[in-house]
């Protein structure tokens, strides 16, 4: 295309191609859903290597003109920033089966919380929980966070380590903001939490999608990339991946705590859904304390809506972290962390966990016998169930099929950073308010559905 002529061009020629295209979406030469040249395509008409476009597209993705969509390839964005499968709806608003998000069990929390604030009115601690806090949280509270961290095996730390964030998400924000400059590289598995890709790229980070296994991120794929470039950041869930709930070993932590330290990459280790494994599994950050900011939180473990969380990091990045954390919120919500705090320390969120293991572990058991049954392939962890498709099925289809039956399931295409080749696969989620029969339901209408040769594995309209 003549209008990407890089002829006249000075400085790296990525950028120029990148400036090109803004230059053409200004001049009106492309247009909102414009379909890009291919890299090789576009390569061999410029006459530079697929690599410089490959840089060249991700330059125009940061810069927000334009998206890759996994298998289909790149086009320009439209006049609004699209929104993501993410988005969550209206609690009260009855939208079917909701087996797309992972979500602590509804038992008895409401009954919980409303003795909770019964207990409150007599606290002394009740007129601070009205004031401006530090950025910290209350000292009482990083402390109840420090002993969270301890009792779910993430490392034995000082509490003035710790702050209390608001959730997970804010947490993942904070750190990036703390950690990094605009153009930095994140490194992560190619399959990762749309949360991390939605706040590196609002802060302008240049994800780097590796390849990975059942254990994680392969050693020799961040090796290579740290020979082209090396990340800032590493982002991992070592304990329960999201969404397949894979596992890290020892050995493989210690392999990638390896290159860390040879290239200074900061690990940015997310224990969001770990908290519910056991304690002994191996993590980055009671394994590497000196490399990792640990995010954990409390979502999954109790209920969402408190949304509270810990982020723990060392000593020496403290400053950066704590700068981060006023610029965006200046502190979490004092009320509802001390809510949680009081559920950690009474007990009851010991047996909150203990139910909710119980019970996940018997819908795993069901529904893992299903499938089996069934001849599918899923793996259960968590909250999550993992589903492999057999050809020549199409994530985005069963999709589309199970949204016509009200069950919302997700596809793994959401869950790709950048442009790295998503599975057909999709992501099962077993929490929430759904009770087990219906969730039973649910699970043998997406086998039916999966089973229809119109649909399934006789029909060439899935190829």
């Amino acid at each position: 295309m003549t209008i990407f002529n890089l002829d006249q061009c000075t400085g790296p020629k990525y950028k120029a191609l990148a400036s090109r295209i803004e230059q053409a979406l200004q001049d009106g030469d492309l247009k909102p859903g414009d379909r890009l040249p291919t890299h090789r395509q576009l390569a061999e008409e410029l006459g530079v290597t697929v690599g410089t476009v490959t840089r060249a597209y991700a330059e125009a993705e940061r810069r927000r003109l334009v998206e890759a969509r996994v298998g289909s390839g790149t086009y320009v964005r439209g006049a609004t920033v699209p929104t993501t499968d993410f988005q969550v709806t209206d609690s009260t608003v009855d939208t079917g089966i909701d087996l797309g998000f992972s979500k602590a069990l509804e038992l008895d929390q409401a009954e919980q919380l409303q003795q909770s604030l019964v207990r409150l009115q007599d606290s002394p601690v009740l007129p601070h929980l009205l004031r401006y806090q530090s950025e910290f949280g209350l000292p009482h509270q990083r402390e109840v966070g420090r002993q969270w961290l301890q009792q779910t095996g993430l490392g034995d730390y000082s509490a003035d380590e710790i702050m209390v964030t608001l959730g997970g998400q804010h947490g993942f924000f904070v750190a990036l903001l703390g950690l990094t400059q605009a153009g930095d590289g994140v490194a992560c598995e190619g399959l990762t939490y749309p949360g991390l890709v939605a706040a590196a790229n609002q802060q302008g980070l240049r994800l780097m999608p590796l390849a990975f296994d059942d254990e994680g991120l392969l050693p020799g794929a961040l090796e290579a990339q740290c020979l082209r470039q090396p990340p800032r950041v590493l982002y991992l869930m070592t304990r329960q991946h999201n969404p397949t709930g894979g596992a890290m070993s020892a050995q493989r932590i210690d392999e990638l705590a390896r290159l860390c330290r040879q290239y200074q990459i900061v690990v940015l280790e997310d224990d969001v859904q770990g908290c519910l494994g056991e304690p002994d599994r191996p993590s980055f950050s009671a394994r590497h304390p000196d490399l990792t900011v640990t995010i954990a939180s409390l979502s999954k473990a109790l209920c969402g809506g408190l949304h509270v969380g810990f982020m723990r990091g060392p000593e020496r990045w403290i400053p950066a972290l704590s700068a981060a954390f006023r610029a965006t919120c200046w502190m979490a919500v004092p009320l509802t962390t001390e809510v949680a705090c009081e559920w950690l320390t009474s007990g009851y969120a010991d047996q909150l966990i203990a139910t909710q293991k119980a019970e996940l572990d018997w819908r795993h058991n069901a529904i893992q016998a299903r499938f089996t049954a069934a001849g599918l392939t899923a793996r259960c962890g968590g909250f999550n169930v993992w589903l492999e498709l057999p050809s020549p099925w199409r994530a985005v289809n069963l999709v589309e099929r199970a949204a016509e039956h009200r069950i919302r399931i997700k596809a793994a295409e959401v869950f790709a950073a950048g442009q790295y080749a998503a599975p057909q696969a999709v992501r099962l989620c077993i929490g929430g308010q759904i009770q087990r029969a219906t969730l039973l339901d649910a699970i043998d209408t997406l086998i039916q559905l999966i089973g229809e040769p119109v649909y399934g594995r006789d029909s060439l309209n899935h190829i």
